[in-house]
């Protein structure tokens, strides 16, 4: 195992998932990307909030957000020690992940879930159908 993944949020669950993360990269030696993913914009409405010239700035407000939360739960000098790499993508989670592991050969994905929470089910179900990496959900 050398490239492992985990699905990004913004909450403690994320957090504590992190954490393991960061843990099994320790142990076996591996880097870590943690993927973010924002929904497109017109399915998401933002388009009646957000004109279309300025999506590329929330995008960076997204990114730089999700940069300073990694901040705080991993020091930079950890980042750079264990490989971390920080992606911002736009797209279904599920449809996301599962393309992100194929192109940078992903052994294993983590991907968060908190009971009844239909979307974390829904994108494991994706990435066990459609990915090529192992798979571990977190409660």
């Amino acid at each position: 195992m050398k490239e492992v993944l985990i699905h990004g949020g913004s909450d403690e669950a994320y957090d504590r998932s992190v954490f393991f993360a960061r843990r099994l990269a320790e142990c076996f030696g591996t880097r870590l990307h943690i993927l973010s993913t924002v929904d497109e914009p017109l399915s998401a409405g933002w388009t009646a909030e957000v004109s279309a010239d300025r999506i590329p700035e929330v995008h960076l407000a997204i990114e730089e957000e999700a940069r300073e939360r990694l901040g705080q739960l991993i020091p930079d000098e950890e980042r750079e020690r264990l490989g971390i790499e920080l992606v911002i993508a736009t797209g279904p989670a599920g449809t996301e992940i599962v393309r992100y592991t194929k192109t940078h050969g992903i052994d294993l994905a983590i991907i968060q879930a908190r009971r009844g929470e239909s979307s974390a089910v829904d994108i494991a179900r994706t990435v066990l159908e459609d990915g090529q990496c192992a798979l571990v959900v977190l409660r």
